[in-house]
């Protein structure tokens, strides 16, 4: 009960909600509409309602509670800004736009409205409308500067030049001048249509101050942009003489040189950049970041790791380093290398999730179900809400046939995160075969019926569902439909060809399972399992000898039963 009533006071305080009275458009204050005092005490019911039905989730009935509110008070600029809010997140634009407006016009002192109706121009790219209200929330909240900059970029997208050299000038003249302020400035003379002009004006600009690097970076981009990547390159050789420490001289002519197919001078710049102590880390990242789009490249994945190697020596306190070389390892399906990389980035801090869930990955692909269980239990102290640490957990538990609290897991997984449809499946899957091992066949398929309801495509539990069906002998027509499938989806899986074998020997197709399970073993012909479910097809298809023969390999590569043991000795089929 506490925590609806605090939602409901804060949704009042960002709305400015009043009874009593309105802002009419001059901005005083005055009765909307004469209420008696019966309808002022139903419009106030009306909007805690509306209020209390949003926070529990129930737009529908949220809407119909404000359109009450506004049908006893049209000009409610409170119910107003709440209808657009439920109309933006309904996906009903004109709505939406169309109630954030009346809120405006009701009450144009609330900046919250205005932010609002700012939101949806921009979400519907009516930038032309941008500058009239930030003019409002300027009038507002005068010493925002956050307003003026928007104002002033919604004029650079409109091609106004000369308002947003105005919008930049009154920014000056209130807050100041700043490095961030002549960039924007720069770059507004750089996208202007005539370069050689711009490339004028930055020259004026060094001539007064030779020592700004960032003139000398405008007046290269706009070479660039006109095809002078010579003059471009020219300009930024001048540029690290004048700042030898600026990291972004540097990228941009790393970037010529890759343009021009010289790779490996472009390797040799970032290196530069990456060797120097005294740059920002995150600037080495964002390098390093820019190869991951070609890492298909073995060059480029080469020499993004070597980079990402490099900066764990420079800046070895650092955890960012550590994790990105990891990465990096992973795609060279270097996990062991990867593993380390993991583990030292998290001795430098515990507190990054994707650093856990990538290590717990590695070691669940590994099945190596003590580390993901020590790990994943470690993990799940420091991020108890993150659903794929439970997912991981579950896995190796089930991985060590402790069912039970595999299936713990597995529930609390399914709790969080249930937007994700996809995922969700995985996780219900995976729940249905720890249900089957504990031979609870009825919630088992419920939840595999719920992960194909999920994703009528997963194929982990379309093939896992048929199997099961197929060992129980029940339902073998849905199971068939099921395995087919999931050869279509993935022709080339041995194990799900086994699984279709498996599922026609049931159902006694014994020529069609064994084209099937033909295909299973020339795709993975030293799998014991399938090489045994031959044997078994073959002894129905009465060549007993060849399966005897199948059985006996089935036990050489390491299968395991006192079944095979038997059908060995007495060679003939039992199940």
């Amino acid at each position: 009960m506490l925590k609806k009533t605090f939602l409901i006071a804060f949704a009042l305080w960002s709305a400015g909600f009043s009874y009593a009275q309105v802002k009419n458009k001059a901005g005083s204050t005055s009765p909307a509409k004469v209420l008696s005092g019966i309808d002022s005490i139903e419009v106030r019911n009306d909007f805690f309602a509306g209020l209390k039905e949003k926070t529990s989730g129930r737009s529908d009935q949220a809407e119909v509670y404000f359109k009450e509110v506004i049908k006893k008070d049209p000009l409610n600029d409170a119910a107003l800004y709440e209808l657009s809010n439920l109309y933006r997140a309904q996906q009903k634009d004109d709505l939406a736009e169309e109630y954030a407006k009346k809120a405006t016009d009701a009450n144009p002192s609330n900046k919250w409205y205005f932010l609002l109706l700012s939101d949806i121009y921009k979400q519907r790219q009516k930038i032309d409308k941008l500058p009239a209200v930030l003019d409002n929330l300027i009038r507002i909240d005068p010493d925002s500067q956050m307003y003026y900059l928007d104002k002033a970029n919604a004029y650079v997208l409109l091609k106004k030049t000369k308002e947003a050299q105005l919008t930049y000038q009154a920014i000056e003249n209130r807050f100041g001048p700043s490095d961030d302020l002549e960039t924007l400035k720069q770059r507004l003379v750089i996208n202007q249509d005539d370069p050689l002009k711009a490339i004028a004006s930055l020259k004026e600009s060094i001539k007064k101050d030779p020592s700004n690097a960032s003139n000398y970076l405008a007046i290269s981009e706009l070479y660039i942009k006109t095809g002078a990547k010579d003059k471009a390159l020219t300009v930024l050789k001048q540029a690290h003489e004048v700042d030898t420490q600026n990291p972004y001289v540097i990228l941009l002519m790393a970037d010529i040189y890759r343009s021009d197919g010289k790779d490996s001078e472009a390797f040799t710049e970032l290196k530069k950049v990456v060797s120097d102590p005294a740059v920002d880390i995150d600037i080495k990242m964002q390098i390093i970041l820019s190869y991951f789009p070609k890492l298909k490249n073995p060059t480029s994945l080469s020499e993004a790791t070597a980079l990402a190697l490099l900066t764990t020596k420079m800046h070895p306190a650092d955890p960012k380093g550590f994790a990105i070389f990891g990465d990096l390892q992973a795609q060279s399906d270097n996990f062991t290398g990867a593993k380390i990389a993991y583990k030292e980035a998290l001795k430098l801090n515990k507190n990054v999730f994707q650093v856990w869930e990538q290590l717990l990955q590695i070691e669940t692909a590994e099945g190596n179900y003590n580390s993901v269980i020590k790990d994943g239990e470690e993990a799940l102290v420091l991020f108890p809400e993150r659903s794929p640490l439970y997912l991981f957990t579950g896995i190796a538990y089930a991985g060590q046939n402790n069912h039970e609290k595999a299936i713990v897991n597995f529930l609390k997984a399914a709790s969080i995160d249930p937007e994700n449809a996809v995922y969700q499946s995985q996780v219900y899957a995976s729940l249905a075969n720890s249900l089957n091992s504990l031979k609870k066949y009825k919630e088992s398929d419920a939840a595999f019926d719920k992960a194909l309801q999920l994703d009528p495509i997963n194929a982990f539990a379309l093939n896992n569902y048929a199997y099961f069906l197929s060992l129980r002998v029940e339902r073998l027509e849905r199971a068939a439909e099921m395995s087919k499938q999931t050869n279509e989806l993935q022709p080339e899986n041995a194990s799900f060809q086994d699984t279709y074998a498996w599922v026609l020997f049931k159902q006694n197709k014994y020529d069609d399972a064994r084209i099937w399970m033909e295909k299973a073993i020339k795709n993975n012909k030293e799998n014991g399992v399938q090489l045994e479910h031959y044997g078994d097809i073959l002894f129905h298809l009465r060549q007993e000898k060849q399966a005897v023969e199948y059985w006996i390999k089935a036990k050489e590569l390491g299968v395991k039963s006192a079944i095979l043991d038997k059908k060995i000795n007495e060679k003939k089929y039992t199940d």
